[in-house]
């Protein structure tokens, strides 16, 4: 297959190296063009990918057009937030018969759609949309470190059909049948993987990890139902498998940038310093929103927001989520 990959970020780059090693050519968009020539010129993804160069034989470019002509797959590895004016420009451009992927995690704050919803709108009405999600810390995969993931999309048959070319002796591939819930579950775990970086970062165990984790659950999988999802989903791969990874793991940025806070650090001081986005961020915004409109309860999602957006500090956060009136499990 020809792949088109719209994100030269550090998934968008590892995916095209994996895909490359598994015979399909790869075409990789870089938004800068500046950037992009660098990488061409060196090969060199720093300060997304170190040490691992990207082969000559996968074309990295700035103009979309070149990327995307003539590629059977175009694969969306872009934060949420951009997604919408990104896809909008594929409308000028062929791909009518091209399957669509999207890599990311994450609720687009203003229209509170996932990103499949955002690429059907804007230029796959026919469904032709898949997703594939799950514990996926890229800097692992590049290393040879082995992980398992699912794909799903509204077509099973091309749902099959990708799951068998893009699967690889690191990327085991598993078909799923809930969109709606395996988006969710990959957005909303960032927002429970930010509180367990705080906690961390406040010098706590893995006991209060533990019970953040267990009851994050219950609450993606409290909006998930409501939305239309599976409550199944939210115990597989792209639930608990990837909450687990990014909650405990020192290479999410999600983790890191939940321990900064816990650590003392304000948003600001950590958006300058770190320059990966941390897509829990603006999905805390997006799921307050989705809580409120589905009247769903959602409190370690709300205290995690109010720290974010409203400078509360961690722990008073932390004692109001814990002197809550008591409940059954």
């Amino acid at each position: 297959m020809k792949l088109g990959i719209l994100g030269c970020g550090n998934w968008g780059s590892v995916f095209g190296i994996l895909q490359y090693r598994n015979n399909h050519k790869v075409s990789i968009w870089e938004f800068d063009r500046e950037r992009a020539e660098r990488v061409i010129s060196t090969r060199d993804n720093a300060p997304f990918l170190h040490g691992n160069p990207i082969p000559e034989e996968i074309e990295v470019h700035w103009d979309i057009e070149k990327v995307i002509s003539g590629a059977d797959l175009v694969v969306c590895a872009l934060p949420c937030q951009v997604i919408p004016d990104v896809i909008k420009k594929l409308k000028n451009y062929s791909v009518r018969n091209a399957y669509y992927l999207s890599l990311s995690k994450g609720i687009h704050i203003e229209s509170l759609l996932r990103p499949s919803e955002i690429i059907d709108q804007l230029v796959a009405p026919e469904h032709r949309t898949y997703v594939l999600s799950g514990p996926c810390i890229a800097n692992e995969i590049i290393r040879g470190e082995p992980t398992a993931v699912v794909l799903v999309g509204h077509d099973q048959e091309g749902a099959h059909l990708l799951q068998h070319e893009l699967a690889t002796d690191l990327l085991r591939i598993y078909q799923g049948e809930d969109i709606v819930g395996v988006e969710l579950g990959a957005a909303i775990k960032n927002v429970i993987a930010l509180g367990c970086g705080m906690s961390d970062g406040l010098g706590f165990g893995n006991n209060a990890k533990g019970a953040l984790i267990t009851r994050g659950i219950v609450e993606i999988q409290r909006l998930g139902v409501k939305m239309g999802a599976q409550g199944k989903t939210f115990w597989g791969l792209s639930g608990l498998g990837d909450l687990v990874t990014t909650s405990f793991s020192e290479e999410s940025r999600n983790h890191t940038f939940g321990k900064k806070i816990g650590e003392g650090m304000t948003v600001e001081q950590i958006r300058k310093e770190m320059v990966m986005v941390s897509e829990g961020v603006p999905t805390a915004q997006a799921i307050m929103k989705l809580a409120e409109k589905h009247h769903v309860s959602m409190p370690i999602c709300e205290v995690v927001y109010d720290i974010l957006y409203h400078k509360k500090s961690c722990t008073r956060a932390i004692q109001e989520l814990m002197t809550r009136p008591l409940k059954n499990e």
